[in-house]
């Protein structure tokens, strides 16, 4: 009797092991059909599917990104440079900014020093940032030229997959702090063509990555984007330009291109997903540290029993031997039934949700409006949010199109930073000129610039009106969509060092003599 039970319970045992071998191979089948036809109807589309795509042959004599990247690695630390540059644009409370290179000296509270963080205020001067720069003159000369060369490539492998290093983005985010600190020392000193030789090679510094094709070196651009605006902004605060000098520092801005760059990238990005997805499926290894590793979503899915309420994990762990049970069901069992069964259905959501934010990212860029494409965005976001314990099993990496999606919105904003920075300087040329703002940004036009700068948040003119006392309020509307005629009030309890925290994203006006005594009072204690 017990034996036949016992042989019962063996053959239902079989039975369900056999039905769920064949529920996982139909799932792979039906991965791996729904893959190949969703590729072939974006091929059929003109989309760029292929490695080819995003690989280039350039000649080594034209191409500075090497040698640029090499020597970056070779700047000597200093005193100051490159943990302690001097203070830039420090917006106040009031939305009004320092103007750092009018300052005798700086105080650091927190700083990096012999390679660790040091918890001690550190005064710095002008005197010593000065040594540091002519200590590195001839490697900042070399850098310089080898940025002018008619190529820059940094031979970007995509087909390394997720075992690709992205070492040299580093580099060139470091090398703007040399760069923005050379033309304050500059400005501080009164001397103005310097300045502008740091400046404008710091604003073009974006073209350095820009051949990478893929989304983190396309989100290291927008971040040298936004440093460079700043010291834009504290460049436009000095005396003694001349309207050259400025129109040199206005085509430098104008060159740069932030919008169609995320579109390129984000292509990319969707060619570089799939050679990570199929490195995955041949190693269990890289599939366990993708999936489970410290920064994964799934890792915190388990963690916070989001995949099974109180989680089953949570139980086991407390049992004898319970962890390495947990790990050996994590990396041995669920690692390799998702490369057979469900990789390919995962890496068809993602080809898909990638495929939407191309588009989308094409629609915003083709009206330059945020706004014109923010409902959808949402949308798409929500789909990705919104799974099913089944789901959640199947695309654990979906948290990667949810980050992905965000890269829309700074991408505008990097756009709209440029729409602004090139107003600032033309107002600034016709004030040269003229001795006082224009009535509209209309008058710019043709003399100053080819039209009126978009406002990429919504679609619509940079926002303009000079005041009474010969100066000017320009702004966008920020990422709210919504125009509150340039309030600088921040739009929530948040820092105040960023202009775009605040109702308006409004070109700051020079800080008020009371400020800059407060910040000089303060320095040093945040």
């Amino acid at each position: 009797m017990l034996k036949r039970r016992i042989k019962q319970i063996a053959k239902i045992l079989l039975a369900l092991l056999a039905l769920l071998a064949a529920f996982l191979v139909f799932e792979r089948v039906r991965g791996q059909f729904g893959l190949a036809n969703y590729k072939r109807q974006l091929m059929a589309k003109g989309e760029r599917l292929s490695l080819k795509d995003f690989t280039s042959t350039v000649s080594d004599a034209d191409n500075g990104a090497p040698s640029a990247i090499a020597a970056i690695q070779r700047l000597q630390c200093g005193a100051v440079l490159p943990d302690s540059y001097p203070p830039r644009m420090k917006m106040t409370q009031s939305g009004r900014a320092i103007i750092g290179h009018r300052e005798s000296e700086w105080v650091d509270a927190f700083t990096y020093r012999d390679g660790k963080w040091v918890n001690k205020t550190v005064t710095n001067s002008w005197e010593k940032l000065a040594d540091d720069l002519k200590t590195n003159a001839v490697t900042l000369a070399e850098i310089r030229t080898a940025l002018e060369k008619p190529t820059l490539n940094n031979h970007l492998d995509m087909s390394e997959g997720v075992k690709a290093k992205f070492t040299h983005l580093m580099s060139a985010k470091s090398l703007t702090y040399w760069l923005g600190s050379g033309s304050q020392l500059a400005l501080h000193e009164g001397r103005n063509h310097s300045a502008l030789d740091y400046l404008v090679v710091q604003v073009r510094l974006p073209r350095l990555l820009a051949e990478d094709h893929i989304v983190i070196s396309e989100l290291v651009r927008i971040a040298i984007g936004a440093i460079a605006r700043v010291d834009t902004w504290e460049a436009l605060q000095a005396d003694g330009w001349t309207d050259e000098d400025l129109a040199a520092l206005q085509k430098a801005w104008a060159d740069q291109n932030f919008g169609d760059a995320m579109i390129h990238s984000t292509e990319g990005e969707r060619v570089f997903c799939g050679v990570s997805t199929e490195q995955l499926r041949e190693s269990n290894d890289d599939t366990y540290e993708l999936l489970f590793g410290a920064y994964s979503g799934l890792a915190a899915a388990f963690s916070d029993g989001e995949l099974d309420a109180e989680s089953s994990t949570g139980f086991l762990e407390k049992l004898p031997y319970g962890e390495e049970l947990v790990e050996f069901s994590k990396k041995q069992i669920f690692c390799r039934v998702w490369r057979f069964a469900w990789s390919h259905q995962a890496q068809l959501r993602d080809l898909r949700g990638l495929q939407q934010l191309i588009e989308l990212q094409r629609v915003a860029v083709a009206n330059k409006s945020y706004k014109s494409v923010e409902k959808p965005l949402e949308k798409l976001i929500a789909t990705y949010v919104a799974r099913k314990f089944y789901d959640r099993m199947r695309y654990p990496g979906d948290n990667s199109i949810i980050v992905l999606s965000k890269t829309l919105s700074k991408a505008m904003r990097a756009e709209t930073d440029r729409s602004l920075s090139l107003c600032a300087i033309a107002l600034k040329r016709y004030s040269l000129r003229h001795g006082k703002p224009p009535a509209t940004l209309d008058l710019l036009v043709p003399e100053f610039l080819s039209s009126v700068p978009v406002d990429y948040m919504d679609g619509k003119p940079v926002k303009y009106r000079p005041n009474d006392n010969n100066t000017f309020t320009l702004y966008s509307v920020g990422e709210d969509g919504k125009d509150d005629g340039g309030d600088v009030t921040l739009a929530s309890k948040t820092i105040f060092r960023d202009m775009w925290r605040r109702r308006d994203c409004v070109w700051p006006a020079p800080a008020m003599p009371e400020e800059i005594e407060e910040f000089r009072r303060d320095a040093g204690k945040n």
